[in-house]
């Protein structure tokens, strides 16, 4: 049997028709199993133990969700700045911890709140900066891992060009090295590296940046309606038995950032 360029073009075509049923099928029935990834350098929230495998609060949280859903989980550790894409595109089902804002709801969809935070700043600690405020940065060197809350948050500030990095980790490295004076960040993880690993090396600012109190929750595609609800519905399982509560707990040391 001869194979042309027309035939295979055909195929491919039938292949992509056949997928996009595939998504809309599951939209419409909700998820037998849940593909999720996040970035796995970004601690708290996930990153590799010793061993390699892949822990923190997202872990933890993603396993939980998927055990009150009802359904399997595989998580994977992926390149922050093409991990919505990847959702949109197909080869994950859920981004479980997200900022939440009004240009990402244009393009995911999101469940109910399952945690929130603040952006802080993180300096050197005894470097004169830590009474700095928002005021402050247009005279300073500042960085910032992209695709972020904080890089949004930076974004609407006059007279600040951060520099951009594709990992919170090398952030906290040029930090560390004076290659800039300050780091725009979540709150959870600036809380979290400074206690766990830069303890009177690094300081958080207690100053947030801003006023604004982010919410984070579980992304997915627009066109899973039923899988957002049964997310929706085990969210509301975790909070009601103590689940996430319990997460939190594990991870930051109390429950203030779960939301009520």
């Amino acid at each position: 049997m001869k194979f042309s360029i027309k035939h295979g073009t055909a195929l491919l075509a039938l292949a992509a028709t056949l997928s996009v049923c595939a998504w809309s099928a599951q939209g419409a029935e909700g998820f037998t199993k849940l593909r999720v990834a996040a970035d796995p350098s970004y601690r708290p929230i996930s990153f590799q133990d010793p061993s390699g495998k892949l822990v923190g609060f997202d872990a933890d949280f993603a396993a939980a969700l998927g055990k009150h859903m009802g359904v399997p989980v595989s998580y994977e550790g992926m390149a922050w700045d093409g991990i919505i894409p990847a959702l949109q595109g197909g080869k994950i089902d859920a981004i479980t911890n997200l900022v939440i804002s009004d240009d990402r709801k244009k393009v995911v969809a999101f469940s109910e709140p399952i945690m929130t935070q603040t952006i802080v700043l993180v300096v050197k600690a005894h470097s004169g900066h830590e009474q700095l405020t928002a005021a402050d940065l247009g005279k300073l060197r500042v960085g910032v891992m992209v695709n972020t809350a904080a890089a949004t948050a930076l974004q609407s500030m006059q007279g600040v060009t951060p520099t951009t990095y594709n990992t919170v980790v090398d952030a906290y490295n040029d930090l560390m090295l004076g290659r800039i004076d300050v780091v725009a960040v979540e709150s959870v993880n600036g809380a979290y590296i400074v206690a766990s690993q830069y303890a009177g090396k690094l300081a958080v600012v207690k100053q947030p940046l801003t006023n604004d109190v982010k919410l984070n929750g579980v992304a997915l595609r627009k066109q899973d309606t039923a899988g957002l609800q049964q997310v929706n519905t085990a969210i509301d399982k975790m909070k009601a038995d103590g689940t996430l509560a319990a997460i939190a707990v594990k991870w930051f040391g109390n429950a203030d950032n779960v939301p009520k």
